[in-house]
């Protein structure tokens, strides 16, 4: 059973930001099902692939948006794309677009390091949550790369993250499961060795997972 227990991975993520996006301050923002929210920490990381993350923590909530690139341009969620996104509530449950959801993530700048754009989607768990009227303003870039030779706790906590996402999306039947379980569990262990795991949890996590099929 995949397990949407991974609340302490977001509590790493301490970066701070400001209030809005009118006081020209880092922020991620939208609606979810109509609510208003706006992270009170934000941060995009640059994968090793050349895709780029970016991650909002607004307390219990964390939102995370995927993109193929950097480039400015329009990036479609949903069946076949390389981009996505998700949404964790109260620490315990993701939504994410995987292959079922849908969306657009649209990079209107990215300028010395920061990147700013738009965005909406429907994420799935069961159901929908649906996330709409969302932008994002010079969200900086952190300085750690996975081969760059300095990969921090951060770092690996935000991998890990998106490696969840991946994993959420498959089942034991596709094709590319194993390749993702084992990209998920490389995750896992890599935030055991430079974060630690006092809560036990991650270990709890990685001793779950079973990659071969048989």
């Amino acid at each position: 059973m995949k397990k949407l227990t991974l609340l302490f991975l977001f509590t790493l993520i301490l970066i701070s930001c400001g209030d809005d996006i009118e006081s020209n301050t880092p922020s991620i923002q939208g609606e979810v099902n109509g609510v208003f929210f706006r992270s009170n920490s934000s941060t995009a990381y640059l994968n090793a692939d050349g895709s780029v993350t970016l991650t909002g923590n607004t307390g219990l909530d964390v939102i995370t948006l995927k993109t193929a690139s950097t480039d400015i341009g329009q990036y479609e969620l949903g069946l076949g794309s390389q981009s996505e996104a998700g949404y964790q509530v109260n620490g315990l449950t993701t939504y994410a677009t995987g292959d079922t959801g849908e969306g657009l993530i649209e990079i209107t700048a990215f300028t010395e390091s920061k990147l700013s754009g738009e965005f909406y989607f429907d994420a799935i768990n069961g159901d929908t949550l649906t996330i709409s009227k969302g932008s994002f303003f010079d969200v900086p870039l952190t300085n750690g790369t996975i081969d760059g030779g300095d990969f921090s706790c951060t770092d690996a906590a935000l991998t890990t993250v998106v490696a969840f996402q991946a994993y959420s999306a498959v089942t034991v039947d596709d094709e590319n499961y194993e390749s993702v379980c084992v990209a998920y569990q490389a995750a896992l262990e890599s935030q055991i060795t430079l974060c630690g795991d006092d809560s036990g949890e991650l270990a709890a996590e990685l001793e779950s997972l079973d990659c071969v099929v048989e």
